[in-house]
């Protein structure tokens, strides 16, 4: 089965809505935009996480200059391009403006296409605004889609529906390198000058990446498949992360972008930090990306052998990061020293301790009796004056561990029962991951 993300592409005319629907959806997920190297500006790539179901959106915003009167031909170009790649087209019009001879005419080349599409009438805002698809009908297809892409009516249906409708894919958040399915993916990232490249070197048993005291040697993310005691490991040395405001120059912001890619291509993200300089607020910025990104997260406080007599006082040093840490107590903390090659049998470690949780797959019997348990011990607070019932659960996905839980209030659920939950869901094999957790509705029959 081929390995990577579906793809869904929004064609369709300017100022009909596709870049509105576009950040709806990739806000949602919190990816980070930007424009794809050596692609149109015109195409717009975003990562985006549908109920643990991962897959990117294009937008082809921009293409259709009003100006123009041979336009036609310049949209079939850049519709093509996205078409080529995506596995689902959508193509979205305009309520307000009616169907016009371009959606006619893009409708005729999907249909010639063997590719599933949909047809989206945006700026359906209010009920009384539906009337207006009925025009649409007349570029021939069975269902319409009304959508309110600025409000978010009708959003989740269309793209359940696309779901739907998209052909079987295995993905793999690392479409760039070519490895065995079994291989851990590891990004090394922090700040600049933290001893990444120093570590990369030390772990890969090879001095592939140029190792400086100028911080931000490393300019783009750098593979290495390494071997180590029967199990293969990609480890992915990047570019330090700066804050934004001190980011100068296009070179150093594609370094970033490149680096916070290598951080979703991965399966656990180790963060580098310095002993000496202890814990920064930018370190919490990398490590809330990579958990909101679903990612395993460990921490490695390097340079360990500059602290003067450190062996005394590594436990209250980690406590103090873990003081910082108390919206992720579960994440682990280790210290080495890359230079002095010491701690790298923990990095291993740790590394094969995470993917084993990070894949782990409990049964549904199991799941069930345990949510029994804990719904008989402590059950959620009652929502408008009625009992919250949780009905039944079952495991929808690894990489992170994803659950669904069917109720009766999914909106009921208040989040400290949700932590409360996690929590105990952590005593059956998920100690030190991220775990998600979607809450369903189950209508009484």
């Amino acid at each position: 089965m081929e390995k990577r993300k579906l793809k869904i592409a929004l064609i369709g005319r300017p100022n009909v809505g596709k870049s509105t629907l576009f950040n709806r959806l990739v806000q949602k997920s919190k990816a980070i935009v930007d424009n794809i190297p050596g692609v149109t500006r015109d195409r717009i790539y975003g990562d985006v996480d549908w109920e643990g179901i991962p897959f990117v959106v294009i937008d082809t915003g921009g293409f259709l200059p009003p100006e123009e009167e041979s336009i036609l031909p310049q949209v079939v170009v850049q519709c093509e391009k996205a078409i080529e790649e995506a596995d689902v087209i959508i193509l979205v019009t305009d309520a307000r403006t009616g169907p016009t001879p371009v959606d006619q005419e893009l409708v005729r080349r999907l249909r010639e296409l063997q590719k599933p599409f949909l047809v989206a009438v945006n700026k359906i805002d209010s009920d009384k605004q539906i009337p207006l698809i009925y025009d649409f009908y007349s570029l021939g297809t069975k269902t319409l889609w009304p959508i309110s892409a600025i409000h978010g009516h009708g959003v989740y249906e269309l793209f359940n529906e696309a779901l739907r409708l998209a052909p079987r894919i295995d993905w793999d958040e690392s479409e760039e390198t070519e490895c065995p399915d079994s291989t851990i993916k590891v990004a090394l990232v922090g700040r600049p000058n933290v001893g990444k490249s120093s570590l990369f070197n030390q772990l890969i048993g090879d001095a592939r990446s140029v190792v400086s005291d100028i911080p931000g040697t490393t300019r783009d993310t750098i593979n290495t498949l390494v071997r180590h005691q029967q199990r293969e490991y990609l480890f992915m040395d990047t570019a330090g992360l700066r804050k934004k405001a001190r980011i100068k120059g296009r070179l150093e912001r594609y370094s970033v972008q490149r680096s916070l890619r290598a951080i979703r291509g991965a399966d656990i993200t180790l963060i580098l930090i310095e002993a000496p300089e202890g814990m920064t607020d930018q370190d919490i910025r990398i490590i809330n990306y990579a958990l909101e990104q679903g990612k395993c997260v460990f921490i490695g406080v390097n340079k360990w052998d500059l602290m003067p007599s450190a062996a005394r006082y590594e436990i209250e040093y980690i406590e103090a990061i873990k003081s910082r840490l108390r919206f992720a107590p579960f994440i682990p903390i280790i210290t080495l020293s890359a230079l002095q090659g010491e701690g790298l049998d923990k990095v291993f470690l740790w590394i094969d301790n995470l993917y084993q949780e990070y894949t782990h797959r409990i049964p549904t019997g199991r799941l069930n009796r345990f949510l029994e348990e804990v719904y008989a011990y402590y059950q959620p607070p009652f929502y408008k004056n009625r009992p919250v019932k949780l009905y039944y659960i079952t495991q929808v996905g690894i990489k992170p561990p994803t659950f669904v839980i069917f109720t009766n209030y999914p909106q009921g659920i208040a989040e400290n029962y949700k932590r409360y939950l996690i929590k105990k869901m952590r005593q059956i094999g998920f100690k030190h991951v991220n775990l998600r957790l979607i809450f369903r509705e189950r209508r009484r029959k």
